[in-house]
């Protein structure tokens, strides 16, 4: 019976479906790697023994590091054996003795397992390798690690036989399977967590088929004839980067490699005269800074493509809350002033036509319908706060904010009357805004202003404004309590009282709904400590369009 690797439970929460890899009988996979592996190995044997060749790139190790990152430890002897009768078969296909054929076994056996090993240490292999953090992660890993890795264990096990050291063997197996890991490992990552649907998706795109023979041509036609033709091969990877899904450059990468691999095999790309054996180096990252800015920014834009849509995901279930919300709170408030009404009213009718209370029962029957006026401020202040919040783009026009203030000074005509306060106002002027808005802005701002003062001392408010290039600036300052830096910080939030009930009535709503009417007309608004005393809060609102600074 075939046993099937699961990956570990996404933690709660999160949705991280199983690889498409993981989910295949093993038996199948291990022949599969078989014949790819050795199909690839042939391949780079073909382009690294040509005639002068200094192009040695391994492209195998990829698939096997791929196929074994997706699977459970368990299953890897078999994966690893069917490696092994890779290396052997694709030798043997060539025409090589078998011996020094299986000399170069541990060495790629190691490396491989060292890669698998560490993307799922790193957990990378449940990523599919679909972001550029976690590309470049992986091909550091695979790409830079795992072959220093392989390198050093072939010097050590093949070189002694071959006769050959640092710069014949360990720097030519570092430079072949870090540019064959950069060329292979993202495309086998990606097609082991999603399977072949990405290459079927592509296989039916026009402009893929179109921009693979424009990156195979681009690249010959500079290897030929162009100076610096690793700049002209990267040309096409970056405008499919952006143009084709992510496997579509991942496929385009690897063919680019392959042609610059076989240009520089034939001798179509001529090598630069080197002076010492090391000096090849350039030339494997001379083809790496041209294979992998493709892929990264290819990995990049389908990270953001992926964010962009989980964010209209967002922003539509927001909307969605919001308008839920809205319902709630109007169908609640109209609701809850039905009862608080007939509360009212009959608690009035109590109060005015029951003479034979006594003084405790009409204590109780005040403190009832202060209650009950207090409820109906919240409902009324809820309602209009959940209103502002779903309609954030009002139609704007001309205002006159004197006009405003009058309107809010005649909403709260008893509020001043009962409180003796002394208001001292400027000419405000004009701005585009909202007029019913901005009234109730500035309402509130008095009424706040007229609250919050010591028992027995008449408020005294003053409004004022002037410009401040394209914002006119409010003022509106009392002489009041006051407000501490702590509490300026919270102030401009829903139910954030900085007093008890028993101490100032309110709802703790009225400066969250200042705040948001000011946020809607894109302005701001602060407080601050105003000078002997009391606060000053500052409205800055956006003249806007056709209307000239005043004094």
């Amino acid at each position: 019976m075939t046993v099937i690797d699961r990956p570990p439970p996404p933690p709660p929460g999160r949705h991280s479906p199983e690889a498409w890899l993981a989910r295949q009988p093993l038996i199948p996979l291990a022949v599969g790697l078989a014949l790819a592996y050795t199909v690839a190995a042939m391949l780079s044997l073909q382009l690294s023994r040509q005639p002068g060749s200094v192009a040695s790139i391994w492209y195998a190790n990829a698939l096997a590091v791929a196929a074994l990152a997706h699977r459970h430890c368990r299953d890897w002897p078999a994966l690893l054996g069917a490696v092994t009768l890779a290396i052997i078969g694709a030798n043997a296909l060539w025409g090589d003795p078998l011996l020094p054929a299986m000399t170069f076994i541990p060495a790629n056996l190691a490396e491989v397992s060292l890669a698998a090993a560490a993307l799922r240490h790193a957990g990378l292999q449940r990523s599919g390798v679909v972001s550029a953090a976690t590309l470049g992660k992986a091909l550091l890993l695979a790409a830079v690690a795992a072959p220093l890795a392989g390198a050093t264990v072939a010097t050590l096990s093949v070189g002694p036989l071959i006769g050959q050291g640092l710069t014949g063997l360990w720097l030519p197996w570092l430079e072949g399977a870090a540019i064959g890991a950069l060329s292979t490992l993202p495309l086998a990552l990606l097609l082991a967590g999603e399977g072949p649907a990405p290459l079927r998706q592509l296989a039916g795109q026009v402009l893929a088929w179109a921009l693979l023979c424009a990156a195979i041509g681009a690249a010959l036609l500079a290897a030929g004839f162009l100076p610096y033709p690793m700049v002209y091969a990267t040309l096409p990877l970056l405008t499919a980067a952006v143009m084709l899904p992510l496997a579509g450059t991942y496929v385009l990468t690897l063919a680019v490699s392959i042609t610059l691999a076989a240009a520089l095999g034939s001798g179509l790309l001529p090598t630069p005269p080197l002076s010492a054996a090391w000096q090849q180096v350039f030339i494997y990252i001379a083809i790496a800074a041209a294979l992998l800015p493709g892929q990264l920014l290819a990995a990049t834009l389908r990270e953001l493509r992926r964010s962009q849509r989980h964010l209209a995901q967002r922003t539509d279930a927001l909307k969605r809350a919001n308008e839920g919300l809205e319902q709630f709170v109007h169908f609640s408030a109209h609701d809850l002033r039905e009862p608080l009404n007939t509360i009212a009213g009959f608690g009035s009718l109590l109060r005015d036509e029951a003479p034979a209370l006594d003084a405790t029962a009409r204590q109780h029957l005040d403190l009832m319908l202060r209650g009950t006026e207090r409820m109906r401020t919240l409902l009324d202040d809820m309602l209009a706060y959940a209103r502002l919040q779903q309609h954030e783009a009002p139609t704007m026009a001309r205002v006159d904010l004197d006009q405003a203030l009058q309107a809010a000074r005649d909403g709260l005509a008893q509020q001043i009357a009962n409180s003796g306060a002394r208001i001292t106002t400027a000419p405000l002027g004009h701005v585009t805004g909202h007029s019913a808005m901005l009234q109730v802005m500035l309402q509130n701002l008095l009424s706040n202003a007229l609250k919050f003062v010591e028992a027995g001392k008449a408020p005294e408010v003053e409004f004022s404004a002037f410009d401040d290039g394209p914002d006119r600036v409010l003022q509106v300052r009392d002489h009041g309590i006051g407000i501490s830096a702590e509490g300026a910080a919270r102030l401009f939030k829903p139910f954030q009282r900085l007093h008890t009930r028993r101490r100032y009535e309110g709802s703790g709503l009225g400066l969250a709904l200042v705040r948001r009417i000011v946020d809607v007309h894109g302005g701001s608004i602060s407080v601050a400590p105003a000078e002997g005393g009391g606060s000053c809060f500052t409205v800055r609102l956006p003249r806007g369009p056709g209307l000239e600074a005043t004094a």
